[in-house]
């Protein structure tokens, strides 16, 4: 049976909607990459569908096993066919047509876009109608790791949620149930917190030199020592590039947040809290924005190693 770990609240939502007869049309869940966003979604399709009188989700009903074994007619996953990951108006229009259509087993037709905030606007904008006026039969699950590249239009019309990491104490649990040792899974928590799926990614042939990376940055984003820190990103790989300037934006997103009074542990949480420390809230906030720029350039056509060494110079300019 598919697990959730430390997202009680989306399945409380869920049950207590269908429980009152009232589910909401479209969710859009919000997370880091490997957070667990689309096993949320799964989870969710098992709940509306399921067909126990007892305990929902059952796992053992029909619905419940065709949508474990991905084989439900009416559980469908949207896949983009940009160059990137991007959806374009083409993938999405399919779904206005099918979605008028009575669905195959008589309960909801579920509709899930993974990553919609990868989606061009104009593909965005195809969506609009069944949001404003979805058939009673439909729901539609988006996941997004940047809400700020979601239309506010879609936003709008859609329950958002934010999926969180998982506790300790889940995380080491689900890298037990895949076998992983205990001290594996201590090490790869250590190093990533509750993200699960960044753990397997790890586990399964990552290295440390990444994190060891980010760390040194925010240290000299922390001291304004930009000959440090065009040093460290220094990178000619696109890939590699995108992953560092990624999770540097964690860095700087988790120090915003201590300067608003939140504050969450984490593999950074030395890091951040010393770049709060050093650094105003304008000038992190200007950071963050650079930071996803250069990302957004990466992931495009840009030169990488002229954007990260642009970003070095904006990061430190910024003061």
């Amino acid at each position: 049976m598919l697990k959730l770990y430390s997202k009680d609240n989306i399945a409380e939502l869920v049950l207590s909607m269908r429980s009152r007869d009232h589910l909401c049309h479209s969710f859009l869940l919000v997370g880091d990459k490997g957070v667990g966003k689309k096993t949320a979604a799964k989870y969710m399709s098992l709940e509306i569908l399921c067909r126990s009188q007892d305990e929902i989700p059952c796992g053992t009903c029909k619905d419940c096993r065709m949508i474990l074994n991905d084989a439900h007619p009416d559980v469908m996953t949207v896949s983009a066919s940009g160059k990137s990951g991007n959806y374009r108006a083409d993938d999405l229009r399919p779904l206005i047509s099918d979605a008028y259509i009575a669905s195959n087993e008589g309960g909801y037709k579920i509709y899930i876009l993974p990553d919609i905030d990868k989606a061009l606007p104009a593909a965005q904008n195809t969506l609009l109608k069944i949001f404003e006026e979805p058939p009673d039969h439909v729901i539609i699950i988006m996941t997004a790791e940047r809400l700020e590249n979601v239309l506010p239009t879609v936003c709008s019309r859609a329950i958002v949620i934010n999926v969180p990491e998982a506790t300790h104490e889940d995380t080491i649990s689900a890298l037990a149930d895949r076998k992983i040792s205990e001290s594996d899974a201590e090490h790869a928590y250590g190093l990533l917190g509750g993200n699960i799926g960044a753990c397997i990614d790890y586990l399964n042939g990552g290295s440390d030199e990444l994190f060891i990376r980010v760390r040194s940055a925010a240290e000299a984003l922390a001291k304004s020592d930009e000959y440090t820190l065009l040093k460290i990103l220094n990178e000619t790989d696109r890939a590699t590039a995108v992953e560092l300037a990624t999770e540097l934006s964690k860095v700087i997103s988790e120090a915003i947040k201590r300067k608003q009074g939140y504050e969450e542990p984490s593999f950074y949480s030395a890091e951040a809290r010393k770049l709060s420390e050093t650094t105003g809230s304008k000038a992190l906030m200007t950071m963050y924005d650079r930071i996803l720029e250069a990302i957004s350039k990466l992931k495009g056509n840009a030169g990488v190693p002229l954007t990260m060494a642009d970003l070095s110079g904006k990061l430190i300019g910024r003061m």
